[in-house]
């Protein structure tokens, strides 16, 4: 029985019961025999029996192989499958369906010999998960070291063991999460005749690391960094980014804990990525934002907190008219950030090494979300950029103010001068109107096109960031800085289900607190972790609140918090 806790993309701490015993899962199945006993540690072990390998949690037996899983040149990429006692031993990509099959673990019984090719790898990895859906576990023997323990469970796999380990180790060689390493030119760490108990411990030490970066929502910083001490780790992730993007995204979070995005791996990010994205298929300017200005980012967050920014504000606050200007933020490995969007995820939690040095990548993202932004027919772009002015000198034909600084006083009142000429040009838009039309944007962003619908006849008050969307006397969402979105009321979600709103067909019956999956009949595959969903029993709106799944993981699951329930219909 699998019971997920923590959630972290593909990767996640999974309670597995078998039997009377218990295990946490991602884990590590320890060989033992009489030449290598599992160490005193291990959780999961793996022996060899007249049966075959036994893999045991605690005194349960979980399942049992064949002996010899790896025949020489095993690798192909036609799939098979082999029936084991308890678990199915797959070869090759998945062409099908597999969740009809009643074993809960499935070995990827070539995975030694995919090593050799990250391409195929990643592809099968990926294919596997598909086919056999969230509520499987995906076991990868002979694979593992303390260098690529993070990058296969961000990946999906959920168990390894220490057949690597011990080979590695018997030779002479130190396995350590930042690369390999002989015995013999390491005796400060190791004896060669200690190599084999140092290896189980830097494995298990490495463990604790992935778990805790599942639970804190970091575990693709960690990744990243394990990445890099091999070619085939680097090779293995940037073809799962940039080859397997929509099967990472479909569970990757909306919401999460700040990042440090230190390597260009960071730029195909799963969620990066999809804010990329959503900025061309989802954001638009208010019809009244006339002026388009292009500003740095800085290093604060959210930006509006920071000092650069704040002197930007005051320089905006006295021009007349300065409601007709949309700002935009230029900045890696976002490409740019629109004003109104600055506290959504991942925009107000990134970090990056600032250096002034842009790569060939990073100059055509921020140059391709510049131009589409321009096609929205401003009438003027002011460029008030430094470091990254050349960036946009060739994608828009805008005024330059900056200078040498951004914030210098000469350069604030250029600034300022240029503003005045530009919003003094075109029609006057109301404080009001801008700030419904800001909400506007905001929903379009979080929800889809279509949900501007929330806005309608609505007002906004409070003092940014803290802002209520009201009907009357009637509240229908609110923007807060902690969630960075807008959380929905009852009648906010009635107003816009049907417009983009991710919904939860639930069974019939009456909610007590929370949604478990046990009482989801469907889900919208949109819905990814933190997002704002509605629950509709037989058709009608039920309650609105948080997904703590992905709606691909509610259709797999019997077991776990669905939805976190803000709002519930009242029923006599």
């Amino acid at each position: 029985m699998l019971e997920v806790a923590d959630r972290a993309g593909l990767a996640r701490t999974v309670k597995w019961t078998v039997g009377g015993s218990k295990a946490l899962l991602p884990n590590i199945l320890f060989h033992s025999s009489t030449l290598f006993t599992a160490p005193p540690y291990a959780e999961m072990s793996i022996t060899r029996t007249a049966e075959g390998l036994r893999a045991s949690v605690g005194e349960e037996t979980a399942f049992i192989l064949p002996d010899g899983i790896n025949p020489p040149l095993s690798y192909k990429k036609e799939m098979s499958l082999e029936d084991a006692s308890g678990a199915a031993i797959v070869r090759g990509e998945p062409d099908g369906d597999l969740r009809f099959r009643q074993e809960e673990v499935f070995v990827l019984g070539n995975a030694f010999e995919l090593r050799r090719d990250a391409r195929a790898f990643a592809a099968t990895v990926a294919a596997l998960r598909n086919a056999i859906g969230y509520n499987r576990l995906i076991y990868a023997p002979g694979i593992m070291e303390p260098s690529n323990l993070a990058l296969l469970v961000y990946m999906g796999v959920d168990l390894v063991d220490s057949s690597l380990l011990v080979y590695q180790g018997s030779r002479g060689r130190l396995l350590l999460p930042e690369g390999v390493m002989n015995a013999s030119d390491a005796e400060w760490m190791s004896s060669e005749d200690g190599a084999v108990q140092h290896n189980l411990d830097a494995a298990w030490k490495e463990l604790q690391l992935v778990r805790h970066m599942i639970r804190t929502g970091r575990l693709r910083e960690l990744a990243e960094n394990r990445a890099h001490s091999t070619p085939w780790g680097v090779a293995a992730l940037r073809l799962f980014d940039r080859e397997h993007h929509d099967h990472q995204e479909r569970y990757a979070p909306v919401v999460g804990p700040t990042f440090y995005a230190n390597t260009k791996m960071a730029l195909y990010r799963p969620d990066v990525w999809r804010f990329r994205r959503r900025i061309k298929e989802r954001w638009s300017p208010a019809p009244h934002k006339k002026v388009l200005l292009l500003i740095p980012c800085s290093a604060k967050k959210p930006y509006f907190t920071s000092k650069s920014h704040r002197m930007f504000e005051e320089v905006l606050l006295s021009v007349p008219n300065s409601c007709a200007v949309q700002e935009l933020i230029i900045t890696s490995p976002l490409g740019v950030v629109p004003r109104e969007l600055e506290l959504f995820y991942p925009a107000a939690q990134y970090d990056i090494p600032v250096t002034g040095h842009w790569d060939g990548e990073e100059k055509a993202m921020v140059r391709d979300l510049v131009a589409h932004a321009a096609r929205f027919g401003f009438t003027t772009v002011i460029n008030h950029l430094v470091s990254e002015s050349h960036l946009v000198a060739d994608v828009v034909d805008a005024i330059e103010t900056a200078g040498e600084s951004t914030t210098a006083r000469d350069s604030l009142d250029r600034l300022r001068e240029a503003l005045m000429q530009a919003c003094g040009d075109v029609e006057k838009a109301p404080r009001a109107q801008d700030r419904v039309e800001m909400l506007r944007s905001i929903a379009r962003y979080q929800f889809g096109p279509g949900s501007g619908v929330l806005l309608d006849d609505a007002t906004v008050v409070g003092k940014y960031p803290y802002l209520k969307v009201m009907d009357g006397k009637v509240q229908l969402a609110m923007l807060t800085p902690e969630r960075g979105m807008l959380s929905l009321t009852m009648e906010g979600a009635e107003r816009i289900v049907g417009h983009g709103l991710g919904w939860v067909e639930m069974g019939d019956f009456d909610l007590s607190g929370s949604l478990f999956a046990v009482g989801v009949q469907d889900a919208d595959p949109g819905l990814r972790p933190g997002d704002e969903a509605v629950l509709l029993r037989n058709g009608e709106v039920e309650g609105v609140g948080v997904a703590v799944m992905s709606g691909a993981e509610m259709a797999d699951s019997r077991r776990g918090e669905a939805v976190k329930v803000r709002h519930k219909r009242r029923r006599k």
